[in-house]
């Protein structure tokens, strides 16, 4: 059975796993990553939200029967959906646990709709403005970046890979055609 977290303190500020091993690392970003964590409601969220922040501040009002195992929780949750420098929730869809779902989903639609131009522009489209979204979500929030360089970047990016997605993809047609 664990321990009370009222008469153990935990620093919840470093991972719970030895980050010097393989192991460690592994459960930790196992953990983080989850996409089970995506359904989570958001009074769930609050909740996990609230235990973390209370607990950090030394805060009397974390429930007294928050177990170890049950802050570790409200804390995997709360690093899973909140950012580390703005404290903001992020969008579902650019959180490290929506990375699988959304990649698996995302490559199958990519490698099944390949024969046309139109289809191969859309699912670049939709891959690049996927991985913008995960790293507009993921952003430093120590240094706001301007709209100007979101959406250069962002245009540059897209437009390049679809220009690469087409220009392979004819070569490839030309390739098995001789």
């Amino acid at each position: 059975m664990a321990d009370n977290v009222s008469t153990v303190r935990i620093n919840i500020d470093e991972p719970r796993f030895d980050q010097n091993t393989y192991i460690g690392r592994a459960k930790h970003f196992v953990i983080t990553t989850n996409p089970l964590n995506l359904f989570t409601s958001g009074s769930g969220l609050e909740e996990a939200k609230t235990i973390v922040e209370n607990y950090r501040k030394g805060v009397t009002s974390v429930p007294a029967d928050t177990t170890e195992d049950k802050l570790w929780q409200a804390k995997q949750l709360y690093d899973s959906a909140y950012h580390p420098d703005t404290k903001e929730k992020m969008l579902i869809i650019g959180r490290m646990s929506a990375q699988v779902p959304m990649n698996m989903t995302i490559t199958g639609c990519m490698m099944t709709f390949y024969r046309t131009s139109p289809a191969v522009l859309f699912w670049q489209w939709i891959n690049q403005t996927f991985n913008a979204v995960v790293n507009y979500t993921n952003r430093s929030g120590d240094n706001p970046i301007p709209l100007h360089q979101l959406g250069l970047s962002y245009t540059l990016a897209t437009g390049g890979a679809m220009a690469t997605a087409l220009s392979l993809n004819s070569i490839v047609h030309v390739s098995h055609t001789k």
